[in-house]
């Protein structure tokens, strides 16, 4: 069976949120799958070595825009290649492709229709337009979360016969390290001090920045801790750069940019506590992260996240910044609480694995197989 990929997202060098679930699937499905074949599809040039023949990548599109690409010149490519089966990596599918092309969907997310006021103008749109029809053309739907896929289920009303709840995975990076190493490793890079509390996303407003920066506000007096923030830059945060400039602790919050895969899991393992109060995630991998780093996390009530650390991490309003600042306090003035917290999630973090993801998507690849 051929089998061609929105490999778009690998145009991305940093490794986290889709690029680093498409990048990290495809390396594992190809330790795994020896009898399919790949072909990569994007618009632009991107870094991927091909692990064997039967691994190609086409890209040099006449249009400048992925998402005008994948409408207007993707279908007639993966007409030329005689392609079996196309996977939509990220929410969307070439619409015009030829009936017989069975097709694969994984939806991240319905961020879209929950908070439209976090995105870009240009991606809510083309979500909009793009996702619906995708959701009706397509022969599966791969939901990374049963609550993504009951949000499917709710917005989109689908008539799919399959439809399935594929899990992301736990990298390799992210194991339990010396904590006292890694904070002196982290003092002398970034000028941390020993003790910190960590919350790692994009900089956007559903993770929710200005929740944790008020939580810690109220607690800062109380603590010798200061606050990490890691992730790149997103887009709507002025007011809460703002905040942190006029903050009578802004010389405590460290912003520190994106981190690569050798260096997060060294920030976590120095890290006291790993709080996420983000207010929406279709999956929520920070966390597990953190958990798989030894380190105890606090985290938001709502949308996937409970289903992702099960009883392995406080659960909090993330609109409540006293319930975040509570949850901190209760990890750092109880021990017993700290060691449980710890234990439970290098449990539950064990249980996500990307080996195991690329099995049930080559479950599903396969169930298309023509014999």
């Amino acid at each position: 069976m051929r089998i061609g990929v929105d490999s778009r997202p690998l145009r991305e060098k940093q490794t986290s949120g889709i690029p680093m679930y498409v990048r990290t699937l495809l390396k594992e499905l190809a330790q795994i799958d020896l009898e399919n074949e790949y072909i990569l599809y994007s618009h632009k040039d991107f870094a991927f070595d091909l692990p064997s023949a039967k691994w190609k990548k086409r890209s040099g599109a006449k249009t400048r825009y992925g998402s005008v690409w994948m409408q207007a010149e993707l279908p007639f490519w993966v007409k030329e290649d005689s392609i079996d089966l196309f996977w939509g990596t990220q929410h969307i599918l070439p619409l015009m492709m030829p009936s017989r092309i069975k097709a694969v969907l994984t939806v991240h997310d319905l961020v879209h229709y929950i908070f439209p006021k976090t995105m870009k103008p240009l991606n809510l749109l083309i979500n909009k337009m793009i996702i619906p029809p995708s959701i009706h053309r397509t022969d599966a739907v791969v939901a990374i979360s049963n609550w993504t896929l009951s949000d499917v289920r709710k917005y989109l009303n689908p008539q799919n016969k399959i439809m399935e709840v594929v899990h992301l995975g736990v990298g390799n990076p992210f194991h339990p390290r010396n904590a006292q190493e890694s904070k002196e490793a982290m003092k002398k890079k970034f000028g941390i001090p020993n003790d910190f509390l960590l919350t790692v996303g994009t900089f956007e407003p559903r993770k929710n920045i200005a929740g944790i920066i008020n939580a810690f506000s109220l607690i800062a007096s109380k603590i010798p801790h200061d606050l990490v923030v890691v992730g790149q830059h997103g887009w709507k945060n002025r007011h809460v750069v703002r905040q942190i400039e006029l903050s009578d602790i802004r010389r405590r919050i460290h912003m520190v940019g994106y981190l690569s895969d050798e260096i997060l899991p060294v920030m976590y393992s120095a890290a006291d506590v790993f709080v996420f109060p983000s207010l929406y995630e279709g999956f929520g991998l920070p966390p597990l992260e953190a958990m798989a780093c030894a380190v105890p996390v606090v985290a938001s009530n709502v949308s996937s996240i409970p289903e992702i650390v099960g009883k392995a991490a406080l659960l909090v309003d993330p609109h409540n910044p006293v319930e975040i600042a509570d949850g901190i306090l209760k990890i750092i003035n109880n021990s017993s609480v700290r060691f449980e917290l710890i234990g439970r999630g290098l449990h539950q973090a064990s249980t996500f694995t990307w080996g195991g993801t690329a099995r049930r998507m080559l479950e599903i690849f396969n169930r298309f197989r023509v014999n």
